[in-house]
Parts: C-alpha cells; sequence; structure tokens
C-alpha cells in the first residue's frame, strides 16, 4: 500500500503492510488504514467504560476536526472511530499527516482509560483478528465475524429470491439513459469526447431499470449495460449529426436528413475512420469510467460478499 520508508514513519511502524491495507496494533489500540478515493480512512477499535466516556469522545473528536483541516470525518460508533482523511498531494508529507490526526486520539484514549478490542462488541477477552469484509478492513472476535457472515449470507439469500420485470426494467434503463446521452452530445458539442457522460449514462440506466423494473438483478444489470452500449452508438451519431448539419444547412439540409445521411457523407468527405475511431475512444473512457459502478452493481444484485482473515 506504501513505500515502506513511509510506512514505517507512520505510528512509529507498527501498522504492517498487506499491500490493500494497513493494520496493527498500536500502543494497545487496533487500528487499519484503507486507501478509498484520495482518502484514507482509518478505523480504531475502541471500549469505553460508560455512555459518558463516549460522548466526551465525541465531543474532542468534533474540535479535532474543526482544527485540522485534512482531518474530514471523525463518526464513532459503539465500539470503534472512523476517521476519513485527505491524502496529501506528495506522498512525503503522508506520515505526518496520519500521524499529527491520530496521535492525539490515541493520546486522548489512554489519559481517559479506553481500552481496545473487537470493534463490534468492544470484547477483549476472545482472540481479535482483522478481516476483510467486502474489501475493508476490520479488527474482530470469532463471534461477531461469524454474526457479520450469517447476516451477509442472508441479504444474499433474500437478494437472490427477488426477481424483476425484464420488459418494465428495460424501458426504465432507457429512458434513464436518455440523461447520460444528451449530456453526452452537449459535452461533445464544447469538443471533447465524453466517458465521464457515458458512466452517467450507465448509472441512470441500472438506476431506471431498477425503479421500472422493481430491482436491480443480474439481469437487470447486463440489459442495462446493452442498453448504455446502444445509447452511446446513438449520441455519438446525433453528435456527428449536429456537426454536419452545421455545415450543411445553408445549402438546405434539414437535421433529420443529416442523420439519415450520415454515413453517406462521412463517406463523402473521408471521415468514415475518424468517425469509428471516435466512438471506439468513446466506448473505452465509458468502461474505464464506469467500470467501478458496473461491478459493484453486479455484485450487489447477486449479494455477492466476501470475508477472509487477515494472515
Amino acid at each position: 500500500m506504501l513505500k515502506e520508508k513511509l510506512r514505517s514513519q507512520i505510528l512509529g511502524g507498527c501498522l504492517q503492510d498487506f499491500k490493500t491495507h494497513l493494520s496493527g496494533l498500536y500502543k494497545g489500540f487496533y487500528i487499519t488504514m484503507d486507501a478509498v478515493q484520495a482518502q484514507y480512512l482509518i478505523k480504531i477499535s475502541v471500549n469505553p467504560s460508560d455512555a459518558a466516556d463516549l460522548a466526551a469522545l465525541n465531543s474532542f473528536l468534533n474540535n479535532q476536526q474543526l482544527n485540522e483541516k485534512k482531518l474530514l470525518t471523525a463518526v464513532t460508533g459503539s465500539h470503534n472511530i472512523q476517521l476519513t482523511i485527505k491524502v496529501p498531494s506528495l506522498a512525503k508529507n503522508i506520515p505526518d499527516t496520519v500521524n499529527s490526526i491520530v496521535e492525539p486520539i490515541i493520546d486522548y484514549l489512554i489519559s481517559h482509560t479506553f481500552s481496545s478490542g473487537c470493534s463490534e462488541c468492544g470484547t477483549d477477552m476472545e482472540q481479535i483478528n482483522c478481516y476483510e469484509i467486502n474489501g475493508s478492513h476490520y479488527f474482530l472476535c470469532d463471534t461477531c465475524k461469524d454474526k457479520i457472515q450469517s447476516s451477509l449470507q442472508a441479504n444474499q439469500q433474500n437478494i437472490q429470491s427477488k426477481k424483476s420485470s425484464l420488459v418494465a426494467g428495460l424501458v426504465g434503463a432507457f429512458l434513464g439513459s436518455l440523461i447520460g446521452c444528451i449530456l453526452w452530445v452537449l459535452i461533445y458539442h464544447l469538443g471533447y469526447i465524453a466517458g465521464i457522460a457515458g458512466a452517467v449514462t450507465a448509472i441512470c440506466a441500472m438506476k431506471g431499470y431498477a425503479i421500472l423494473g422493481g430491482h436491480l438483478d443480474k439481469k437487470g444489470v447486463i440489459g442495462s449495460v446493452v442498453i448504455m452500449l446502444i445509447m452511446i452508438f446513438f449520441a455519438n451519431k446525433i453528435s456527428w449529426s449536429w456537426d454536419a448539419y452545421s455545415a450543411l444547412e445553408e445549402y438546405g439540409w434539414t437535421f433529420t436528413e443529416v442523420y439519415q445521411d450520415l454515413g453517406y457523407i462521412l463517406e463523402e468527405t473521408d471521415l468514415v475512420a475518424s468517425y469509428y475511431g471516435e466512438l471506439a475512444i468513446g466506448y473505452i473512457l465509458t468502461l474505464v469510467c464506469s467500470a467501478g459502478s458496473i461491478i459493484n452493481a453486479f455484485r450487489e444484485s447477486t449479494g455477492s460478499y466476501s470475508i477472509k482473515k487477515v494472515d
């Protein structure tokens, strides 16, 4: 996750690098550190003595957030703290940023006799291990790990039992994708190939399928992606037709005529290769921008999950 030189400077080098995250025990507190979209999500397992201790901790964290600009959020749970830290633009500043935010919190926890254990129930009487659950990391006792796994299994069965209405869902995907197509045409008119608009098309198509189809299941994700690809083809054709119409309007051409005869116009102007080249680039940019959303939607549509012990 980080170069060894940087890792060794974070919290005294107590956190071990597992490539996808850092985790370990620092001054008696279990800590995990995940990188999420130019931010670090740091979880500290804490066990307060009573509700008053938790309230005081919450007040302390609110003050810390006001004083530390890179501390974006600080949320307290019953047995954990979750910190969201903005990643510094320069890698060499990462250790100082993390230490300046986390160290005062650890010192506060120590001085107020907090302990650390399972991030769900707080126990320190059982074996505590780090688990990766759907890409995030938590220190848990075996009892809580089993409860979470049972809950994920039940959720998977519930999701897989739901069925969507394919025809209504595809209508919804079509209507939703229109938003992305309009954005594509507008951005293209400014002189750009709109990969981000393709991603919006994918998201809106899946949302539309879920609304009218009743549920975004596996076939809904696949159908939405197919609709997205088809709609991008037409959005690109409309964009090129718009440009051609601007040049041919003075010769009496209507937009409908330009759209219908675009293939002929491209051949006559030797722009066929450019047209399909830009379409290919648009598809590639769309897939790059929307891959994460599509993968997440597919996983959620099947209720799939992953849970494993970090060794």
